[in-house]
């Protein structure tokens, strides 16, 4: 009985899955007009396509996704900007089934269900069909998990590096991944004992390979941007708190049902330690949403200027304040399958305040390994959650293919 009902939720989940990839598909394949930075990806993919290697001086990226998705264009003949796109969909794809191999290797019975919902975060579904880097680079962060996961790790620093060639500061994630392997041993044996352990080495050596990488190039280029025409919109050696606060805004927004289930456990403790109210609403007080030049432009078009811009001060500042620390107190009381996945909120917050443009993009990596990561507590809400998440990417998506909006 059980497994029969698994059959027909895994059936449904698949179902809408698909059924939501190919309507976004024959949508894009309709709408040919490019969309906001596919006006640098898709020339820089054109120009490799015609033998010509040199870069757009308005890429800030390293061009590996474009040099890939030139190659694969190459070997099968495709010249097309819907070649692209598509292209960029299987990687979402490849996203997807990177997920539900991470919850299977972590025991999870429900895998396929909750990889579906995945898919069709809202978040991440309308750039599978856009050609942008993000969803690349989110799968090959994703992969880098698996294979440090089963103990693969040279391969996971390979992944990794290759991850560097379509973001830079995908190397962050070569510090969290032997970390996040490492922690249970830390947390059992003496600093001493780790150092002095073989099987430390084995596990850290291969991640030196991103990480020297990175510098090199760092050093060699002298920016970490490739392009010094927009190196400002990130600049090195700064932190920046907006994209935090946007993450925890964001997440309220998008998960209301595991929302509501943390900010009732917030209120049991401030019900035993009230001077906590206090301090969050000092905390909700002094936070401001600040971005770059450029978060301050176009606020008729992209949706996240439009709401940086609404709540930059008045009530809808604090009110903005509240909803982030409410945010911050749900998300806090998140279960997870493995106990040390606790670091990744340190290590998210660290790649998130590496950018000074707030993004919605920039939340991708963050939001997708919080979610690979996490222990499932009301199915009921999951897939509610789901239903309400296909409506919702089928509306981006027909909002940003047709010119109506960018998120």
């Amino acid at each position: 009985m059980q497994t029969s009902r698994s059959l027909w939720r895994n059936a449904f989940a698949g179902l809408i899955c698909v059924a939501a990839w190919l309507f976004a598909l024959i949508y894009a394949h309709a709408m040919h007009p490019q969309v906001a930075d596919e006006a640098v990806h898709i020339p820089q993919i054109q120009d490799f396509l015609s033998g010509h290697l040199a870069m757009s001086a308005g890429l800030a990226m390293l061009p590996g996704y474009h040099l890939l998705v030139a190659g694969i264009m190459k070997a099968l003949t495709l010249h097309s900007i819907m070649s692209m796109r598509v292209i960029s969909a299987v990687f979402g794809l490849a996203s997807g089934v990177t997920f539900y191999c991470i919850r299977r290797s972590l025991g999870d019975a429900s895998a396929f269900v909750y990889a579906s919902q995945f898919f069709l975060f809202p978040l991440l579904f309308p750039y599978y069909f856009l050609v942008y880097t993000d969803i690349l680079s989110l799968a090959l962060i994703l992969a880098a998990l698996l294979s440090a996961l089963k103990q693969r790790h040279v391969i996971a620093a390979v992944i990794l590096l290759a991850s560097i060639g379509v973001r830079q500061n995908n190397v962050i994630w070569a510090a969290f991944l032997p970390l996040f392997v490492l922690w249970p041993d830390i947390n059992k044996q003496s600093f001493k004992q780790i150092a002095l352990s073989k099987s430390t080495w084995r596990i850290l050596l291969p991640y030196a390979l991103p990480v020297i990488a990175f510098f090199a190039y760092w050093a060699w280029h002298g920016s970490i941007s490739a392009s010094s025409k927009v190196a400002y919109e990130n600049p090195e050696l700064s932190l920046h708190p907006g994209n935090v606060y946007f993450f925890l805004f964001l997440f309220l927004a998008f998960f209301p049902f595991q929302a509501w289930t943390g900010v009732r456990k917030m209120f049991l403790v401030i019900r035993s330690k009230p001077w906590l109210a206090l301090l969050f609403i000092g905390a909700a007080a002094s936070i401001k949403l600040r971005g770059s030049p450029d978060n301050y432009a176009f606020a008729d078009y992209f949706l996240r200027n439009a709401v940086i811009a609404f709540v930059h001060g008045g009530w809808p500042r604090y009110v903005f304040g509240l909803l982030v620390v409410l945010g911050f107190c749900s998300i806090a009381f998140t279960r997870f399958l493995l106990h040390q996945s606790w670091l990744l909120y340190l290590v998210c917050a660290f790649y998130l305040c590496s950018y000074w443009l707030i993004e919605n993009r920039y939340t991708m990596i963050p939001f997708a390994l919080w979610m690979v990561l996490r222990k499932v507590e009301n199915d009921t809400a999951e897939r509610w959650t789901m239903i309400g998440w296909f409506i919702i990417s089928q509306f981006f998506v027909w909002g940003i293919m047709s010119h109506r909006f960018m998120l």
